[in-house]
């Protein structure tokens, strides 16, 4: 890539950073928040499904909007609208007695509904502007920013709490308005060769090409919202197995799960440098990263202990690593560019659900162990078959891409 490319990518990664963020630098916060807003556990959970809820519904939505008005327009107005919301958030602070809660919780709704068109678009730009190897080392660095959001907000909450808990909203904010600015300045949208279609034309265009490609599509996007919910479960269950068993908490605790994190990052980027547009490679890296997922799941039947559940999640996260910008690469190559931006944003809308229902799903799994393991070997194992089976019909998608 030369150094504009580079740049490009950079100012496009910070966009599923800051969704990412948006979340999970808040969750080393909560019993701050409790205290100093005199709100209970579960007010206090209330300031992540605010933010949660209209990110997802909303990322639909924004993919359609990409395609009918530009993606440009529509990433910068997401980010503008997550900058509105920090403002709220920080202007809350200043409200005295209950109101803050309440203020705090409009502000977060606005954070919300602006992050539901920064990651699924970041892809999608991608797919526009790249084409060939660089398009799947570029779709391997988006997990890079992903993985790295997921592994350094917690350390940016808990080192915003030692100033001041508030000034996490500052961060969010300064960093919305510095991808605004990056893209705005140096992303330059592609225009399509093919007029405008109109609103029937584009739907009916649009779930064509879906049932044109579901026999792979739907696998692909499934397995990708497994994956994810079967990592970000298990993370679950390494928080409380360190805690509650082991008696490990604060920022050991914390740096015992950015292990696994960073084994992901690390596995996403060398996935997306070395996969190129290969069908022969694709075909090896989703082999390569459901066994990574499969063989631990399987040992963890047999025995376990915090060192092994370490081990084991380190090598499921560098399966996922592997195997995700794949699955983004096939997604992003499956349709035309005036149709790109809803079918990504159906596959991140599957993503994001992972995502949000693996923690609640474990939680309740992991007071049975062997059943847990169990049940999550049973679903790698079911979308591994699914991706193998129906992945001779992705060769064109790949030649297309």
């Amino acid at each position: 890539m030369s150094k504009q490319e580079k740049l490009i990518v950079f100012m496009l990664g910070l966009l599923p950073f800051l969704m990412v963020i948006g979340n999970s630098m808040f969750i080393p916060l909560l019993p701050t928040m409790e205290v100093d807003l005199g709100i209970t556990a579960v007010q206090s959970g209330l300031i992540l499904t605010v933010f949660s809820v209209p990110a997802a519904l909303s990322i639909p939505f924004t993919g359609i909007l990409s395609d009918r008005v530009g993606r440009k327009r529509v990433v910068i107005s997401s980010l503008a609208t997550i900058a509105l919301g920090s403002v709220v958030c920080t202007r809350a602070m200043l409200i005295p007695g209950e109101m803050a809660y309440w203020i705090l919780l409009i502000g977060r709704f606005i954070q919300g509904v602006g992050a539901g068109g920064t990651a699924s678009l970041a892809m999608t730009f991608i797919g526009d502007i790249f084409n060939g190897e660089k398009r799947s080392a570029a779709l391997g660095i988006m997990e890079v920013f992903n993985g790295l959001g997921k592994a350094v907000s917690p350390l940016l909450g808990a080192l915003a709490a030692l100033v001041i808990w508030t000034s996490t909203f500052w961060i969010y904010f300064l960093l919305s308005v510095l991808a605004l600015a990056g893209i705005s300045k140096y992303i330059h949208e592609t225009p399509s060769d093919d007029p405008p279609l109109k609103r029937k034309e584009y739907l009916h265009t649009v779930f064509s090409a879906i049932k044109r490609e579901a026999r792979w599509l739907i696998p692909v996007m499934v397995s990708g919202g497994a994956a994810l919910f079967l990592l970000f479960g298990l993370l679950v269950f390494l928080s409380y197995e360190s805690e509650r068993v082991y008696g490990i908490g604060g920022a050991v605790k914390g740096v015992i799960i950015a292990v696994p994190l960073s084994v992901f990052t690390i596995a996403s980027y060398y996935s997306g440098k070395k996969t190129g547009q290969n069908p022969e490679r694709i075909r090896s890296c989703f082999t390569l990263g459901f066994m990574l997922i499969g063989i631990p799941l399987t040992l963890a039947l047999v025995g376990n202990s915090l060192l092994l559940t370490v081990i084991y999640l380190m090598c499921i996260s560098a399966g996922i690593g592997i195997f995700l910008p794949c699955c983004n690469l096939l997604v992003t190559s499956a349709v035309s560019q005036h149709e790109r931006g809803m079918v990504v944003s159906f596959y991140h809308t599957i993503r994001f659900l992972g995502v949000a229902f693996g923690p609640a799903v474990y939680s309740s799994w992991m007071f049975d162990e062997w059943g847990m393991f169990a049940k999550s070997l049973v679903l790698i194992l079911a979308a591994a078959v699914w991706v193998k089976v129906t992945y001779p019909h992705t060769g064109l998608v790949v030649q297309r891409g």
